[in-house]
């Protein structure tokens, strides 16, 4: 715009309307006002500060030769080069038979190569041949009746498989493309993004960088030790500034998103050169609003569980202990000349029989603790991730000023109840599942209405004085065994259901494999033999 000799004339458009039915409707039009278009160009990140034009080369250039460009770029190329790779997939089996025609086009009207694409990357970048495990989750069960193919296909992938980086280099998470052209340009960015890696590791051998003296060490004097200090800390330094990171506190800072690829391709890689635990991961990628879920499922579990009764168990004992004792004394009195023979014995008969009550209290007490036990053992691990997960939490906003969400997790659940109620109320009752040879439809004109034990105990009151060493109530005890009895059948019940699943996924492995393909290996032999005879 500053390069016109007479004028400049700029365009911008302010509607964008939806061209192809399958990309929306009419009505989703989006219309913008002219001047805040106008504006998010000439200032796109909110900022109001004027760079000179010193500042401006200045930081063009730290742009320039940051990894951050050519990895982009790459995330970019290869996003490109992958869907394109992945639409061609898809007709190669469509023209196969594989996939029916039907059944291509919709998933094209589905825009479901973008979304295929990633989730095949994340198999390329974890060793897997992703044209083959497109293919199998194709051919794995008929797309028949499914309300959208595209999403069929994406859970089967990652039903089937956990994908976990174990590229080292930009190099290696370079996609193998049919088209020449696209390769080179791929390989160019790789290439320039591992040369950036190795200055940025030879930079840290000059000049160690707080966080690499703190996690590694400074650099060794031993040749092969240096050769992988540097190896480590550059690939670390190449992810913080892929990232823009720069603390010292955190030698990674927060997990990229999941659909980032490349990028968290490049964390892992990260992560492996820290040789941090594998345990840890799972909370630091997730995000906070997952770990919140997490912290409240685990309140939720918490919330059914049998009374604690150690210390009531231990009053109880205590007090059998000290009856008996009585009785004994009392017992041994009677016995000596010019005591009251009868009273005496009397209570020493009432002490021993408050004494088998207690031993009864005692032994239901003891099943009370033996029902917690099971219940602690079952929640184990909820009960663990939310204690991660708080602890992960914890240290992501420990420099935080400002005060937790004002919309607490129980809002937020209320609230999308209530959405997901609202929007029941103006759908169509379709069957959403898929339909398979080996498993029965769901009947969708009864629906049993479960009520959710986490919900029955959310609002029941808090459970008081389990810290106390004392000899509970009968009323008590009794309230404590129904809270018993009621978390061993909800138990029993998740067991059950557990129990079924894993023989519906062992039935379905077996329909699946390997005794239907030992079956058409033997066919084809045995067609093969007759040819012969």
């Amino acid at each position: 715009m500053s390069r016109g000799r007479d004028n400049n004339t700029a365009h911008i458009a302010t509607e964008t309307a939806v061209e192809d039915p399958a990309d929306g409707r009419a009505d989703q039009t989006v219309r913008r006002d002219p001047v805040a278009a106008l504006a998010a160009v000439l200032d796109p990140d909110g900022r109001t500060e004027q760079l000179s034009a010193l500042a401006t080369a200045t930081r063009s250039t730290d742009e320039t030769e940051s990894v951050r460009t050519p990895a982009e770029l790459l995330a970019d190329a290869a996003q490109l080069a992958a869907t394109h790779r992945t639409a061609t997939w898809l007709d190669d089996l469509a023209a196969d038979g594989t996939l029916s025609i039907r059944d291509r086009a919709r998933i094209a009207a589905e825009d479901g190569a973008a979304s295929l694409t990633r989730v095949l990357r994340s198999a390329e970048l974890a060793g897997y041949d992703p044209r083959q495990v497109l293919a199998d989750a194709i051919a794995d069960r008929s797309l028949e009746g499914v309300r959208n193919a595209t999403n069929v296909i994406y859970s089967r992938i990652t039903d089937r498989y956990r994908f976990d980086p174990i590229t080292g280099s930009w190099a290696e998470r370079t996609p193998r493309v049919g088209d020449p052209e696209w390769q080179a340009y791929l390989d160019r960015l790789a290439e320039a993004a591992d040369d950036r890696t190795a200055r940025l590791a030879d930079a840290a051998v000059a000049d160690p960088p707080g966080w690499a003296v703190r996690e590694f060490g400074g650099p060794p004097a031993d040749p092969v030790d240096l050769r992988r200090w540097r190896s480590d800390v550059g690939r670390v330094e190449a992810y913080r500034e892929l990232r823009g990171h720069t603390g010292d506190t955190d030698a990674l800072g927060p997990a990229p998103a999941p659909g980032q690829v490349e990028a968290f391709a490049a964390y892992r890689d990260a992560w492996r050169a820290l040789g941090r635990p594998e345990i840890d991961r799972d909370e630091v990628e997730m995000s906070d609003g997952q770990l919140r879920m997490r912290i409240r499922a685990a309140e939720r579990e918490a919330a059914w569980g049998p009374r604690y009764v150690a210390n009531e168990l231990a009053g109880t004992h205590q007090a059998a202990q000290t009856q008996r004792h009585r009785a004994a004394m009392l017992a041994a009195e009677a016995d000596l000349d010019g005591a009251d023979r009868e009273q005496l014995t009397g209570q020493s008969r009432d002490a021993t029989a408050l004494a088998e009550t207690l031993d009864k209290r005692a032994a239901e007490l003891q099943q009370l603790d033996d029902a917690r036990a099971r219940w602690l053992a079952h929640t184990a691990g909820t009960r663990a991730a939310g204690e991660r997960a708080q602890v992960e939490l914890a240290q992501r906003h420990a420099d935080d000023t400002d005060q937790d969400p004002q919309v607490t997790a129980e809002e937020w659940l209320a609230a999308h109840r209530e959405a997901q109620i609202e929007d029941e109320r103006h759908r169509d009752i379709v069957a959403d599942y898929e339909l398979d040879d080996h498993r029965d439809a769901p009947d969708l004109e009864r629906v049993d209405l479960v009520v959710d034990i986490r919900e029955t105990a959310a609002g029941e009151g808090r459970l008081r004085h389990e810290d106390a060493v004392r000899v509970p109530t009968a009323d008590e005890t009794s309230a404590a065994i129904d809270r018993a009895h009621r978390a061993l059948a909800e138990i029993h019940a998740r067991d059950i259901y557990d129990d079924s699943r894993e023989a519906e996924e062992l039935a379905a492995e077996a329909w699946r494999s390997p005794s239907r393909d030992a079956a058409e290996e033997h066919e084809a032999i045995d067609d093969s033999a007759r040819k012969w005879t």
